[in-house]
């Protein structure tokens, strides 16, 4: 009987395959379209890092779109950071 590995921190059993991932990605950024959120892209950058797993790592086309998808939610993450940071006007005290 072959010994199983632990998974790595990044894999979900739950989505078995790069394909299952994938089609996670696809359904919130669905979602994320229709009615943007900063939870929504939260949850896309997590599918997203999961895809990075080297469970996942069917190829390199998608381990590059791993890397790639990273970056991008991490910058709709931040760009909605940045927002929130400029509606707050900074104030030294509070009364």
């Amino acid at each position: 009987m072959k010994p199983t590995l632990p998974h790595s921190t990044h894999f979900d059993p739950d989505l078995p395959n790069a394909n299952a991932v994938m089609a996670s990605i696809c359904c919130v950024a669905t979602q994320y379209a229709s009615s943007p959120s900063l939870d929504l892209a939260k949850l896309a950058a997590s599918l997203a890092q999961k895809l990075t797993a080297p469970e996942y790592a069917e190829s390199k086309l998608v381990t590059e779109v791993a890397r790639r998808l990273m970056r991008q939610w991490a910058d709709v993450i931040d760009d909605y950071q940045t927002a929130m940071a400029n509606m707050m006007p900074s104030v030294s005290t509070i009364q």
